[in-house]
Parts: structure tokens; sequence; C-alpha cells
């Protein structure tokens, strides 16, 4: 049977400090309300989330750091995802921090602790830090906006990307093409370092020397994560990148048995991690210097 690719309806927005982009199959007659309803998500998240702007929730939680603040639901369901992540990188990805210290390797404190009353549904900061979720709270706004869709809208097809971020849906059917997803080269806007051929899932890529916010310090320029879940892959991205390629790897072979990863390290080496099976079906036009197969890495 010939494989076919459906027509997509494209969306562009500009929200979450991203430039947003949806490719969905629906109706010409629904694009209107498909984006509004993006828009109103996106934006609303940004209210709740960003440091910036002033009357953010989580920038009044960050000012009244050691009295207990209410926060809505959704803010809680956010600290209980980001608590979940910093025991399975075993503390690596720690989003609280000491005021004024910045997210390079090695300045959060793993001594910090927030507490957390569900029943109050209240939050009391130590003295003296602030959250910095770096970057979990775009990847979840992704990943629900993405079962919104799936779920309560039923559009069969579907992708979102926010800056490296992407989720994709519905291209499980043997007639139809996968999503191929490209991977940019840092040293070259113009080229990739290859594609990766995606039915479903998740993908992040992440690279320290292109976040104003972050300190370079390890053996990674880049690290790509794909997976099925958006918010795993977006915390592994940036735990390999804070850890190097020998102790990231290790640590994400221990903790997990789903997510592939494509890293370029400093001296302009590619690493593969994954099964030996999904390199040959799923990456294309690779240029792998280094192989390290799940089952070989501890």
């Amino acid at each position: 049977m010939e494989r076919i690719t459906q027509y997509l309806h494209p969306f562009h927005l500009q929200t979450m400090e991203s430039n947003i982009e949806m490719l969905l199959h629906c109706e010409e007659k629904e694009s209107t309300l498909i984006k509004k309803l993006a828009i109103d998500w996106f934006r609303s998240v940004e209210k709740r989330f960003s440091p910036y702007l002033a009357d953010s929730e989580i920038r009044l939680l960050n000012t009244l750091a050691g009295e207990n603040c209410m926060v809505s639901t959704t803010m809680l369901e956010v600290l209980f995802l980001a608590e979940a992540y910093q025991k399975i990188t075993a503390g690596n990805y720690n989003p609280l921090l000491q005021k004024g210290t910045s997210m390079g390797p090695g300045k959060a404190s793993a001594s910090l602790e927030w507490e957390i009353d569900p029943a109050m549904k209240s939050i009391k900061l130590p003295s003296h830090s602030n959250i910095d979720l770096r970057g979990i709270e775009k990847s979840w706004s992704i990943k629900r906006l993405a079962e919104y869709m799936q779920k309560s809208m039923s559009l069969d097809q579907g992708l979102i990307l926010a800056g490296g971020d992407i989720t994709v849906w519905g291209r499980g059917s043997t007639n139809l093409d996968p999503w191929v997803i490209g991977i940019q080269n840092p040293w070259n806007a113009n080229a990739k370092l290859g594609a990766i051929a995606m039915p479903e899932g998740s993908l992040s890529t992440y690279s320290p020397f292109e976040d104003k916010m972050s300190t370079p310090g390890s053996d990674i320029v880049q690290c790509t994560i794909t997976g099925q879940d958006m918010v795993e892959c977006q915390v592994w991205a940036r735990t390999l990148c804070t850890l190097g390629v020998e102790e990231g790897l290790a640590l994400l072979a221990k903790r997990t048995s789903i997510c592939e990863a494509i890293v370029l390290s400093t001296n302009q080496e590619l690493h593969y991690f994954g099964k030996e099976a999904s390199l040959n079906r799923r990456w294309l036009d690779m240029h792998i210097d280094h192989y390290h197969f799940q089952d070989m890495v501890s």
C-alpha cells in the first residue's frame, strides 16, 4: 500500500517567549477556534509561571519565600512534577535555588526543600530561595495541550513545536508517513545533524550555549532526547548537558528504558544512546562517532 501524507493545517503563535508552530489535521472552519484556544492556553501558562511578569503566580511565590503561600491546583501539579523529576534524576534536576545563584553546574543546593500542604493548597519556600523550573512548565504545557487536542477535540494527527520541544501524534498507521524531525547543527544554522522518524512521541533539544540563563560547564554542546513524555525528554536533555557525556549517559541508562539520545560533544563528536534496532530504523542521515547501546551502558 502506498504511504500517504494527509493535509495538515499550519498555525503560528508568538507566546511563552517562543515561536510556537503547530500542524494539525483539522477542518478549515475549526482553525480559528483552535488558534484562540492555543493562544489562551499558553498565555495562561505564561501568566502563572513566568518569572519575568510582575503579577505571575510564581513571582509571588518567590517573593514570599519563608512564608506560607496559597497556590493554584495547576501550580501544585507542576511542583509535584518537579519534585518527581528531582528524585528520578538523583537530584541533578533541582528547581529550588538560593537567591543570587545561577543555574550552572553545581549551583543548585540539594539541601533546600519546600513544604507543601496539599489539603490547604499552600507551599512554603525556604527563606532566601526561589523556584526556577528550567523550562519544565513549557514542556508540561505542550504535553497538556496535545492531550486535550487528542482526547477532547479528537484531532487525530498533530505536531506542536516550541523552541527545542516537539511532540507529535497520529502517524502510527502503516499507510501514513511518520513525522520526520530534523536536528539542528548548532555550529551551522543552515545544516542538520540528521533527523528522526517518529510516528508519535516527543523530542527535546537543549544547548547550554544558547541559554542566556545557563553557564556551560560540561563536555556537551547540545543534547537531543526522544521518548514518549514531553516533560521527561526536556528534563533529561538539560540534565545531560549539566553532567556531561559519561556521567549523564550512565545516569540515563539507570533511570529510563524508553528515552534515546543524540549528544554532540565539545570536540564535535556525535554520541548515540539507545537501542541498536532503533538506530537502524528511526534515526536518519546520522554520522555517529560513538555508540552507547542501552544494555551496554552502566
